[in-house]
């Protein structure tokens, strides 16, 4: 099976790309930024299920839409990932196209994510969303703290002691990989300062904007 997630919403794509991630026991990774389409061509004809065994998959990263660089038979238990932040627009019946094109429904957990991914521009686009249906700001904080520890212990090699589901375990491991162990420890600095600034009177809009702004840049 080849699944194609893509779109602008890279938000919402990356948390199913984790959740979609946690099926498989090996997964291989490409970068459509890094490796041409014949060294991606090359690789597939190299491989064997042998070499994979079950519950596999190749996961290429920024998929240009070069259908022509992918095998025209997969072989058995593979299957193959393409993750684009753009739209796709050419797509054959038999790959299962999975379109993220807008952010809908804003949660504290999806603002987590964004900012975790360092994904600003929908940080921001998140932030106002919740702010505009008149969510605590301290339900944002608290999702936001939970998800820095969370992604700390994965950096730290703690994470399994955590009680969490195969996917939310990806998804950090995911995230961990964009962050320093410093970084993270800058990112609560930068949410305590947040908390005290709303609790000094700064409004909620100006107040989240700038933890996002800084947060993602270090």
């Amino acid at each position: 099976m080849i699944y194609l997630i893509h779109g602008q919403n890279q938000v919402d794509s990356r948390r199913f790309l984790s959740k979609l991630k946690s099926n498989y026991q090996n997964i291989e990774h490409f970068s459509g930024k890094t490796q041409t389409s014949n060294e991606i061509k090359n690789f597939f004809s190299k491989i064997s299920h042998p070499l994979f065994g079950s519950k596999s998959a190749v996961l290429i990263e920024n998929f240009s839409g070069d259908w022509k660089s992918l095998p025209p038979n997969i072989p058995p238990n593979l299957d193959i990932l393409l993750w684009s932040t753009q739209k796709i627009l050419s797509t054959p019946n038999s790959v299962k196209n999975i379109l993220f094109d807008k952010i809908s429904s804003p949660t504290v957990f999806k603002l987590a994510d964004a900012i975790l991914y360092r994904r600003e521009k929908e940080a921001l686009i998140i932030s106002a969303g919740l702010l505009d249906q008149k969510e605590k700001p301290e339900k944002i904080i608290g999702a936001c703290a939970r998800g820095i520890y969370l992604v700390y212990c994965a950096k730290v090699e703690s994470l399994k002691n955590a009680d969490l589901m195969k996917f939310a375990r990806q998804k950090i491991e995911d995230q961990a990989k964009l962050w320093s162990k410093n970084s993270l420890r800058k990112a609560l600095l930068q949410l305590v300062k947040l908390d005290l600034s709303l609790k000094e009177g700064l409004k909620a809009q100006p107040a989240f904007t700038l933890f996002i702004s800084k947060t993602v840049s270090f």
